[in-house]
C-alpha cells in the first residue's frame, strides 16, 4: 500500500513540476521513488539529477517513473551513463547528450536525435548499427569545473589537498577486503564513498582534497580528469556491468591512453598505485564542443 501511495505521489509531483515549473525530463538510472528527491545509490548516475538541475536551474523528473511522459511520448534526455543501448531507457523520443553504449549486441530503441556521445567507441558502435551520430564526444560530467569549484574558506579561495591518495571504489566494490583493510589501517588514505554521500558536491570536494586518485568507478576517473587531479584506473571485484568497454570509450574522448586496470589485491600495492598516478598526463578536454552540442538551455558557467 505504501508503495502505491508513493507512486501516486510521484505522478502528482512530477506533473506539477513539469507543467508549472518546466521540469526537464531525464532518462537515468536513478532511484526517485521517494517522497522528495532521490535516494543516494551511485553518485555517477545520480549526477543526472544533481548536475542537470544545476546546469538548467530547472527541476528534474525521470522518464522511467513519470507515466504521463510515457503515455504522451514526451521528449526526454539521455545524458550520463551507459544507457544508450539499455533496455527501457533509450526510446524513440530520446535526445542523447553524452551517454554511451555498453558495446553488447542487444536490441535497443533508436533515439530521436544524438547531439553527442560519451566516446568514439560508442560513436563507432552506433554508426555500425546504422544510427547517424555527429562527431562530438565527451561525458557531460567533464563540464563540472565550469559550474562548481571547491575551495577552502580562506582569503585566496584555494583548495589545498589534505590527502596524498584518495581511492574511489565503484559502489559494488565498497566492501572489498582490501578497501576494508585500508579503512582500518591507513588514515592517510581517503576512501570516497559514492553510495552514502551527503551533499552531492561533497564528492567533488573530496576528490579535490587528494593529491592523486585511484578509482574503479568510471566517474571517479572522469571527475578527477576534469579537475586536473592525477589518477589511475584500478580494478577490485572485476564485476562491473559492461566490463571495460565504457572506460576505453571515455578515454577515447579525451585522448587518454588506457591499457588495462591495475588489479588491487593487497594494501602493500599502494606504492604502485602512487607510481601509476605519477604517470598521469593532462587529458585533452573540449568543453566548448560539449556545451555547444547541448540540446537544452544551460546557465552561464562560472568559469570558462
Amino acid at each position: 500500500m505504501k508503495n502505491k501511495i508513493i507512486t501516486l505521489w510521484i505522478q502528482l509531483r512530477d506533473l506539477f513540476l513539469y507543467i508549472f515549473r518546466h521540469a526537464i525530463i531525464v532518462n537515468g538510472y536513478v532511484d526517485d521513488h521517494t517522497w522528495l528527491g532521490i535516494r543516494h545509490r551511485n553518485w555517477g548516475d545520480d549526477l543526472n539529477y544533481y548536475m542537470m538541475g544545476m546546469l538548467t536551474s530547472r527541476p528534474v523528473v525521470f522518464y522511467h517513473n513519470f507515466r504521463l511522459a510515457k503515455w504522451l511520448h514526451l521528449k526526454n534526455y539521455l545524458c550520463i551513463g551507459t544507457l544508450l543501448d539499455a533496455v527501457n531507457y533509450s526510446n524513440s523520443n530520446t535526445i542523447v547528450w553524452g551517454s554511451g553504449v555498453s558495446g553488447q549486441e542487444r536490441d535497443f530503441a533508436h533515439p530521436a536525435k544524438i547531439c553527442a556521445v560519451r566516446g568514439y567507441k560508442t560513436r563507432d558502435f552506433l554508426i555500425s548499427h546504422g544510427i547517424d551520430c555527429p562527431n562530438v564526444v565527451g561525458d557531460s560530467a567533464l563540464l563540472l569545473p565550469l559550474f562548481y569549484q571547491p575551495y577552502i574558506n580562506n582569503k585566496e579561495k584555494e583548495y589545498v589537498p589534505k590527502y596524498k591518495l584518495g581511492i574511489i571504489p565503484h559502489v559494488i566494490d565498497q566492501q572489498h577486503p582490501v578497501i576494508e583493510e585500508i579503512r582500518r589501517k591507513r588514515k592517510d588514505v581517503l576512501i570516497i564513498d559514492l553510495a552514502h554521500y551527503g551533499k552531492w558536491t561533497d564528492v567533488i570536494d573530496q576528490i579535490c582534497s587528494c593529491d592523486m586518485i585511484a578509482s574503479s568507478s568510471l566517474h571517479g576517473l572522469i571527475v578527477s580528469d576534469a579537475y586536473g587531479v592525477p589518477n589511475c584506473w584500478i580494478e577490485l571485484t572485476g564485476k562491473i556491468s559492461g566490463g571495460h568497454f565504457k572506460y576505453f570509450d571515455y578515454a577515447s574522448s579525451v585522448a587518454r591512453k588506457l591499457t588495462e586496470p591495475f588489479v588491487l589485491k593487497s594494501i602493500e600495492q599502494l606504492p604502485q598505485i602512487v607510481e601509476l598516478c605519477s604517470e598521469w598526463k593532462t587529458p585533452t578536454i573540449d568543453t566548448q564542443a560539449i556545451m555547444d552540442a547541448c540540446p537544452f538551455k544551460i546557465r552561464k558557467p562560472i568559469m570558462h
